[in-house]
């Protein structure tokens, strides 16, 4: 049977621990499915099949050229949708839109292109999160300013910066593999990014 019993604790001096209790069944599928996992103790033996602690299922993974398009299109196309929140001043949907929806295409990009000036041996984290270990400053500091306040202006300039740097990197993630980049969707979402931008309120 796979059986596992978990609890998680916080010390009374603020160090936070998950405790798992497992069948040595569930244990050793568990450890099996995750490269990163480390025995650290095993008095039985029951775990000597157990492969060396590696990262490297973590790696940025080279796109293919359907992945690459998939992920300029579904940014550029899901812009309109931030634009049309941005004009009705719809703060959580246009947030969700921003982070959940069109931040992950960002991330991407950024770490594909982080993967191909790496060889593919690196990994920028869930999220992107060790991103900054590998950009220039000045990119890594344009990536956050992606992110903005509940101010409409605000956001409308974070959009505008997003834009710039999805651009700017897919191209030369593009030139590196020999992908097409479809500068016609770019021009297009730009146009009517602006055009809401500049639209009067009714």
């Amino acid at each position: 049977m796979k059986i596992q019993y978990g609890w998680l604790i916080m010390l009374e001096d603020f160090n936070r621990v998950d405790l798992h209790v497992n069948s040595i069944n569930f244990a050793k599928s568990d450890i099996l499915s995750d490269k990163m996992c480390k025995v650290l103790l095993d008095k039985d033996n029951l775990f000597t099949e157990t492969p060396e602690s590696t990262d490297l299922g973590y790696y940025v993974k080279r796109p293919t050229k359907a992945e690459f398009s998939c992920e300029c299109n579904e940014f550029w196309w899901c812009l309109n949708n931030a634009a049309k929140g941005l004009w009705r001043e719809e703060i959580p949907y246009i947030m969700d839109m921003l982070n959940d929806i069109i931040r992950p295409n960002l991330t991407n990009v950024l770490s594909w292109k982080i993967g191909i000036e790496n060889n593919f041996s690196c990994s920028t984290g869930k999220s992107g999160k060790y991103m900054y270990q590998f950009l220039p400053e000045n990119t890594w500091k344009k990536f956050l300013e992606t992110y903005p306040n509940s101010n409409i202006e605000h956001i409308w300039k974070s959009v505008f910066i997003m834009c710039d740097l999805f651009s700017e990197t897919a191209k030369k993630v593009a030139s590196k593999l020999n992908f097409n980049y479809n500068e016609n969707d770019e021009f297009a979402a730009r146009k009517y990014l602006n055009y809401v931008y500049q639209a009067p309120k009714k």
